[in-house]
């Protein structure tokens, strides 16, 4: 199997949080303060996890909006599809004043509207 976020997971230095079940890691877009939250197995459906599992969801959730507070955004954003990569993954995007709302600023964050940095 070819899995780019399995591929992620082997370089720790990329990781901020890590708990039993949840790895927080930077986005690669180009948007101050965008997360990947990712289950550690290989596991596409949400209805694959054990109790233990969603409750270590909720703690790196809450770490992650600790992170994300940082940053100072207006809102934060939670998209989970798992469908172009099909590794159970959430993605946790900031939304900044002036910038678009909804699933405008959704599309463009996730898409080619935010350029991967070099």
């Amino acid at each position: 199997m070819n899995c780019p976020i399995c591929e992620a997971h082997k370089n720790e230095s990329e990781f901020v949080f890590q708990n039993e079940n949840w790895i927080l890691r930077k986005a690669d877009q180009n948007l101050n303060g965008y997360l990947y939250m990712e289950y550690k197995g290989h596991v596409d459906s949400w209805f694959d996890l054990s109790l233990s599992a969603f409750e270590n969801y909720g703690r790196a959730l809450h770490k992650a909006t600790e992170i994300l507070k940082t940053f100072q955004p207006e809102k934060m954003y939670i998209v989970a599809i798992a469908e172009r990569v099909p590794h159970l993954h959430v993605h946790l995007i900031p939304r900044y004043e002036n910038q678009e709302k909804g699933i405008e600023h959704i599309a463009k964050a996730t898409g080619p509207g935010f350029p991967k940095p070099m």
